[in-house]
């Protein structure tokens, strides 16, 4: 992969997620609503993700019939990811939260 000087690194914000503490009552997994990543900048090559210091969790894909997969684990604030595209996306099982917390998402093009 090609490095990028700083000034070249774009970014757009695609998403921003609450998310509660833990699973959501009645929930093994979810924390969070669902959210889109669909519409990304031309030149797209990864995502970041920003959430509070001291935060980790995962990213499921909600599938209506099966278990839902987990498409990144253990994301944390800077994390980059590849970016697949899904209207179906939630947070789940964090650790490190006390509270309710916000995650963006970030498409990092150039």
């Amino acid at each position: 992969m090609t490095t990028l000087a700083p000034e070249d690194e774009k970014s757009k914000l695609i998403a921003t997620i609450t998310s509660e503490a833990r699973p959501q009552s009645g929930q093994k997994n979810r924390s969070s609503g669902n959210f889109a990543i669909q519409t990304l900048p031309s030149g797209t090559y990864a995502l970041r993700w920003s959430a509070p210091s001291g935060v980790f969790f995962n990213v499921m894909r909600d599938v209506s019939v099966g278990k839902d997969p987990v498409v990144f684990s253990t994301v944390s604030d800077g994390t980059t990811t590849s970016y697949p595209t899904s209207r179906a996306y939630y947070i789940a099982n964090p650790s490190g939260a006390d509270s309710d917390f916000n995650v963006s998402v970030y498409a990092l093009y150039r």
